[in-house]
């Protein structure tokens, strides 16, 4: 952090890309660092009992990216940028996926998108649920799985366990519930 302050005074380049690796790439190598020790789990756990939990800890690595979200929108600027960053979070995606700038995705390991999708603008993908349960908060993980020659159109929620099949199409606006499975005969 002190070659970020010496860079912003000086603007020497080192301290751009200590800068850079402060924000993109340690929070990364933490986060897969904790998978490797402890994998996040799909399935359903309390959030509230008192043993650790890899996915919050994975939620927590990942929040600086939630409350600034203009880190990951910048990448989203450059073609595959964003895709490859996601990748690298462990996410499975395919080629030629448009985000657009707007589009926020939480969980970043927990996405499998096919060729040729498009996020519209505001859309959300959230791979995780708590539900308050008697005396506990039922945490639910499940994968978001996205066919090829999809389109998410504008504002869309996406929830865990969704399901869509190639060639589907979800119209602005629409929220997509836990675990409903979106056909290619019957676009929502």
């Amino acid at each position: 952090m002190l070659s970020s302050i010496v860079w912003i005074k000086s603007g020497n380049l080192l301290g751009l890309v200590g800068l850079l690796s402060s924000i993109y790439f340690f929070p990364l190598g933490c986060f897969r660092i904790l998978c490797f020790i402890t994998p996040i789990q799909e399935g359903k756990s309390n959030i509230l009992e008192k043993k650790f939990s890899p996915w919050w800890a994975g939620h927590q690595i990942q929040s600086l990216f939630i409350a600034v979200p203009m880190f990951e929108s910048t990448l989203r600027i450059i073609p595959g940028l964003y895709s490859l960053w996601l990748r690298a979070w462990g996410s499975q995606i395919g080629k030629n996926v448009y985000w657009t700038p707007g589009s926020i995705h939480y969980d970043r390991n927990l996405l499998e998108v096919g060729d040729n999708v498009v996020f519209g603008e505001r859309s959300l993908s959230v791979c995780h649920v708590i539900t308050p349960k008697e005396k506990s908060g039922e945490l639910t993980i499940a994968k978001i799985r996205i066919g090829n020659n999809a389109f998410i159109g504008a504002a869309v929620v996406l929830s865990p366990g969704v399901t869509m099949d190639p060639n589907t199409f979800i119209k602005a606006g629409t929220r997509v519930y836990p675990f409903e499975h979106i056909k290619a005969d019957s676009s929502a």
